[in-house]
């Protein structure tokens, strides 16, 4: 009976997600839905390759007044979007290549790490609720993943 109840609020909040997203974010939301990937979750998030030192820090304070960036998390990938003016900067990672997610010092400056292929990348999320939402989200699709496959 979770499960169930778990599924419809994934599904009430992917409609309210969509309708709440910014202007700037609807045509990449578009590309998504279009390519059959339902969403999950979206939040301001910056990702450290992408990002200045300082920009980083006014992000973990929550002193940014412009959101530069956001993370879109589907039922199949991770979207790291740069909104632009005529066209957006995706960067794509499939939730499959995704090995691990973890806290940075212990969540306080809202940052995680995402490691992909070997490799360990920053993200830091304007809002904490919005990162252990999505550090939930991963955590949980792993050990999903994991009992499918017999590990």
């Amino acid at each position: 009976m979770m499960a169930a109840e778990d599924n419809s609020e994934e599904i009430k909040d992917t409609a309210s997600l969509e309708a709440e997203a910014p202007k700037k974010l609807k045509r990449t939301l578009k590309k998504v839905a279009d390519a059959g990937e339902t969403l999950v979750q979206t939040a301001p998030a910056l990702v450290q390759n992408q990002a200045s030192r300082q920009m980083m820090a006014f992000a973990r304070m929550g002193a940014m007044d412009k959101i530069l960036g956001y993370l879109v998390t589907t039922d199949k990938n991770v979207h790291f979007v740069k909104p632009g003016l005529a066209w957006d900067r995706v960067q794509t990672v499939p939730l499959v290549k995704i090995e691990d997610v973890e806290y940075v010092d212990e969540f306080l400056n809202n940052t995680l790490i995402l490691k992909v292929d070997g490799r360990a990348e920053k993200i830091i999320f304007y809002d904490d609720k919005d990162g252990i939402r999505f550090y939930q989200y991963i955590k949980n699709k792993r050990t999903n993943s994991g009992k499918n496959d017999g590990r």
